[in-house]
């Protein structure tokens, strides 16, 4: 677009320079549409060197990648009307677009458990316990010496956050008692982010009832 006004200005500081050398006169009107595109009428009157009238009619304009200057010369002496088109073409630079950077690497979640499948898992759109968040919840259980209270803290923790099966058996460990601890996991297990990887710690039950009881429970909780 600069390249376009610019010609149609240059053509028209010309054509006002050309009319000032000649001793003519000259009315120019500058304009602009509705699209935005600049276009330029001069009007130029004067006599040649025999006293006869000159008429000159220049209109320059803008249009897409283009600027047009059209020229109407009129005069004794002369063809009745001639008419010049000049088109000045200048093309645009294609506009190169860079790609877009790529996303950066997304660090492994690390939830204090090694290696362990459910970290990068969600349920009900939320992730389970970070390394540190697992650190201090686990720290606080295990300085509870009672058993209830450790139940109850544990219970009132998990009604916010998630945890994965990985971390679910480890709270379930810190349980001497069986019925407490099966309480706990029926309590708790609609917030493990991967329930399937806990089907095996039925075994951390010696009562057979228990442990049959933990396994339809927790067969139920499957995505």
């Amino acid at each position: 677009m600069k390249q376009i006004l610019r010609a149609v200005l240059v053509s028209s500081l010309f054509a006002s320079s050309a009319a000032l050398a000649q001793d003519m006169e000259m009315n120019m009107n500058i304009q602009v549409d509705e699209n935005g595109m600049p276009s330029t009428n001069i009007q130029m009157k004067g006599q040649d060197e025999n006293g006869e009238e000159q008429n000159v009619n220049m209109r320059v304009r803008a249009g897409g990648n283009s600027a047009n200057m059209q020229v109407k010369v009129k005069g004794s002496g002369m063809q009745p009307m001639q008419e010049q088109e000049q088109e000045q073409v200048h093309q645009q630079a294609p506009t190169r677009h860079r790609p877009p950077p790529p996303p950066p690497p997304v660090a492994a979640r690390d939830c204090g458990t090694g290696n362990d499948a459910g970290c990068s898992m969600m349920r009900d759109g939320k992730y389970p316990m970070d390394a540190q968040t697992w650190a201090g919840f686990y720290e606080s259980l295990k300085s509870q010496s009672n058993e209830i209270s450790r139940q109850e803290m544990a219970e009132k923790m998990l009604k916010r956050t998630y945890i994965t099966a990985a971390q679910y058996g480890l709270m379930l460990d810190l349980f001497r008692n069986e019925i407490s601890r099966l309480e706990l996991a029926k309590d708790s297990a609609s917030h493990v982010v991967n329930p399937q990887h806990a089907l095996g710690f039925s075994s951390k039950w010696r009562n057979s009832i228990s442990a049959e009881e933990y396994s339809e429970m927790i067969a139920e909780q499957q995505p």
